[in-house]
Parts: C-alpha cells; sequence; structure tokens
C-alpha cells in the first residue's frame, strides 16, 4: 500500500519509532516527475519511504507536504483501513501494550472466529489500521466461510460441494462467535 502524508518526519517517528517497522526504502524524487501518470498526483520533489510490515510486504509514504489530509481517508475510496498479521496472540498483545504505552488509543479488540484484531489509528495520518492474528488455516483445504448467499464468482471459484462443506452456521459477533 502507498498512502500520502504531509509530514514524513512524524511517519517515520509512528511507524518506525512506535510501530517498530524498518525503514527498507527511501527515495527523494526529482523533479519533474519521474513518473508522470503511472499513480495520481505529481510525484514531482517528493520523499517516497517504505516501511517492512512483513516478510514480503511494505507500507510506504510519498510525502505532499502541502496537503492537506483528510479526516477520513475511507470516504476518498482510498481503502477502508490497512489490516497488519502479526504473528501470535502473544505478539498482538504485546502490539497493544506498546500502543497504549505510546497514547495511541486502542479503538476496539475483537474476535472474529478467523483472526483477534486490534483497531486503532495512524495519529499522523489518520490512516485506520489493524493488527491481527490468525486463528483459522483460511487456506483452500479450510477456507472460513460464513456468507450463506455468496456472489456466484465466489461459489464457482470455491465450488458448491467444498462451500456447503465448510459454511459456517452464525454472524460474526466480534466475540469469536460465541452463539455458534
Amino acid at each position: 500500500m502507498a498512502f500520502v502524508t504531509n509530514d514524513m518526519e512524524e511517519t517515520v517517528k509512528f511507524y518506525n519509532g512506535v510501530l517498530g517497522f524498518p525503514i527498507v526504502v527511501t527515495l527523494q524524487l526529482p523533479d519533474p516527475d519521474p513518473f508522470p501518470g503511472a499513480v495520481p498526483g505529481n510525484l514531482a520533489g517528493s520523499r517516497h519511504y517504505f516501511f517492512r510490515i512483513s516478510e514480503q510486504d511494505t507500507i510506504a509514504f510519498f510525502e505532499f507536504k502541502d496537503v492537506e489530509i483528510a479526516a477520513d481517508n475511507s470516504l476518498l475510496g482510498a481503502g477502508n483501513h490497512l489490516a497488519i498479521t502479526v504473528p501470535s496472540e502473544g505478539e498482538l498483545q504485546h502490539a497493544k501494550s506498546v500502543l497504549e504505552e505510546n497514547g495511541i488509543k486502542v479503538n476496539s479488540e475483537l474476535d472474529h472466529g478467523f483472526c483477534h484484531s486490534i483497531y486503532f489509528e495512524d495519529p499522523v495520518n489518520k490512516i485506520a489500521l489493524e493488527f491481527a492474528t490468525w486463528q483459522h488455516p483460511c487456506d483452500v483445504a479450510q477456507p472460513f466461510l460464513q456468507d450463506s448467499e455468496p456472489v456466484p464468482a465466489a461459489l464457482a471459484a470455491i465450488g458448491a460441494d467444498v462451500y456447503g462443506e465448510h459454511l459456517l452456521q452464525y454472524t460474526p459477533d466480534g466475540h469469536g462467535g460465541a452463539d455458534r
């Protein structure tokens, strides 16, 4: 994911300093824009930093100093939130403690049945974030299927027999499906 910030210094302090994500790329793009039309916006002269969030994934930021960041990125169609996997329940609870120790409010802690999550906000860029740890394989052999009326393309992709075999019979409630 690549987002926009108007303050790279504070973004680094949060993503590296608080969340502990290593900085793996720092770019200072030239003027004029080296990639006109490749992505939205004029990238001329902007910084572009990448933070490692998993073995293969990064979150990146372009710095546009004179841009006001919207209060709710999801209303702009920029995505609802960014979910980042942590390897264990212990690490999820440690992350929660680190956030709270740094004055970052955990907005919600939910057990979705397939994962346990905490939700919080990037205090600099107002991006909704989630740390989650898997509680179910959620793979081809053991899918987590709860939608009793899936869209036709999903039913065709998974197969009606497999869908019927793995269909769960409860509504997610944030407490792990206690009503199962």
